[in-house]
């Protein structure tokens, strides 16, 4: 049981944390290295906000804003101007802006490990079984939501269709009437405040440090990599099946190993399955 609640817990913890990069690679067809350095920015303006007095809980949900906030920035300023240029461009642009806020952050916030100052919390135990934490459930129960309330949205809102139809196409979108330019700024939104959202919950259950984002974007583009470039209900599934599988595989390896389980299980599958997950509804005619 307990590995089953961790591998779920690290599951969820990774699929927010992939939500918001595969939506901006669907959308705007590059890789965004950056994506990661949003998920320490989430965790860092939540110790400074919890530094300055603030309660953990509003200093936490300002942060989510605050990293949405900061990636349209971004968008705006250092991204749509050289969309013209090309994906390459604007993949170099990006690694050159995770360096630079890595550097920025270190610079004021120094190098030491930080934490959050939450109180010690118990595990729950049901009978004879320990369950989660207080903290693990209420991270589970964030991710239930947050991805119940994107599914409706993309599926039946009409800004979601019309983020949906830009990234199929974006040339016909716009004879459709649909603006590019507005989806673009709402995806880089959701997509910034997502990687806050799971840098905070990555602080919550360990410690914040300047390496989080470096660490975390390889097992982003991982998952991206297993559910299908671009998909975002593929990401959903492989996040968890890779946190089941680094769980799981801790009973017969060390856990220096987790990140090689992983990359065994993404290796395995795309083998049996090249296009990823994604590929398991695609097949029958079905669109991510």
């Amino acid at each position: 049981m307990d590995i089953f609640i961790y591998g779920l817990v690290t599951g969820s913890i990774l699929l927010i944390c992939a939500l918001g990069f595969s939506m901006t690679l669907k959308t705007e067809g590059f890789i965004n290295v950056a994506h990661g350095q949003m998920l320490m920015l989430g965790a860092y303006f939540t110790l400074g906000l919890t530094y300055i007095g603030l309660p953990f809980l509003i200093a936490a949900f300002l942060s989510v804003l605050l990293c949405g906030v900061t990636g349209l920035a971004f968008q705006r300023i250092l991204f749509k101007p050289i969309k013209s240029n090309g994906i390459l461009v604007q993949l170099f642009t990006s690694v050159g802006l995770a360096y630079l806020i890595n550097g920025l952050v270190g610079a004021i916030a120094g190098k030491r490990m930080l934490s959050f100052d939450i109180p010690i919390s118990r595990v729950v135990k049901v009978g004879d079984v320990y369950l989660v934490t207080p903290y693990e459930f209420m991270i589970l129960g964030i991710v239930l939501a947050t991805v119940i309330f994107l599914h409706i949205f993309l599926q039946y809102t009409i800004m979601g269709k019309h983020i949906r139809a830009v990234a199929d196409n974006q040339d016909l979108a716009k004879i459709r009437g649909i603006n590019p330019d507005r989806c673009s700024d709402l995806v880089w939104f959701i997509a910034s405040s997502l990687a806050g959202l799971g840098g905070i919950f990555l602080g919550i259950l360990g410690a914040v440090h300047l390496n989080m984002g470096w660490q975390q974007i390889v097992m982003i583009l991982s998952v991206t990599v297993l559910g299908g470039l671009g998909s975002i209900y593929g990401v959903m599934l492989a996040g968890l099946l890779l946190g089941f599988a680094m769980e799981f595989g801790l009973l017969f390896v060390s856990s220096n190993y987790r990140t090689a389980i992983a990359f065994g299980v993404i290796i395995l599958v795309l083998v049996i399955r090249p296009e990823g997950l994604q590929s398991l509804w695609q097949s029958k005619g079905r669109e991510t």
